[in-house]
């Protein structure tokens, strides 16, 4: 049997760790790889549902170990598309099968570097209303951000 790539590995562990830290501190019946049906009698496969977190609402969330600043700019778009559309169809499953709201998210391992390839990265994800997590990013340092990105956004308007 040949060896697993180093980078396949990380990304299971990576995925593993992130369902595992979900499990235990969610709000909500966490599961974790979980089969759904979509449209066209396809199968999908959540990396986290959590139902029962609310008035008919579930959440939906992908992981993905993306290294955004590997990727070449022209391609950025297109892979945050394509990973949206996979998202989309597992918002589907819910909204138009199970007839469920949905909270969607995707959590990823690391910030990009470059503030541009960030803000194109959630600007983009934020279009098709789903929340970017990034492991690495304290909580403290989301709230800071997302601040400052308010402040700059009012300013724009007003000028």
């Amino acid at each position: 049997m040949a060896k697993e790539p180093s980078l396949l590995k990380k990304g299971k562990q990576f995925h593993k760790n992130v369902q595992s830290e979900w499990s235990l501190t969610a709000e909500g019946l966490v599961k974790s790889e979980k089969n759904v049906k979509m449209a066209g009698n396809k199968k999908g496969r959540v990396d986290i549902f959590v139902e029962e977190i609310g008035d008919n609402l579930v959440s939906v969330v992908e992981i993905k170990n993306t290294d955004w600043d590997k990727i070449k700019p022209e391609n950025i778009q297109r892979n945050v598309k394509r990973q949206a559309r996979q998202i989309w169809k597992y918002i589907e499953s819910q909204t138009d099968l199970e007839g469920k709201e949905v909270s969607p998210g995707i959590i990823f391992p690391k910030l990009p570097m470059d503030p541009e390839r960030l803000e194109l990265i959630e600007s983009i994800f934020g279009d098709e209303w789903i929340q970017v997590v990034w492991e690495n990013e304290p909580i403290d340092k989301v709230r800071q951000r997302m601040m400052d990105k308010s402040k700059s956004a009012r300013s724009e308007q007003r000028e």
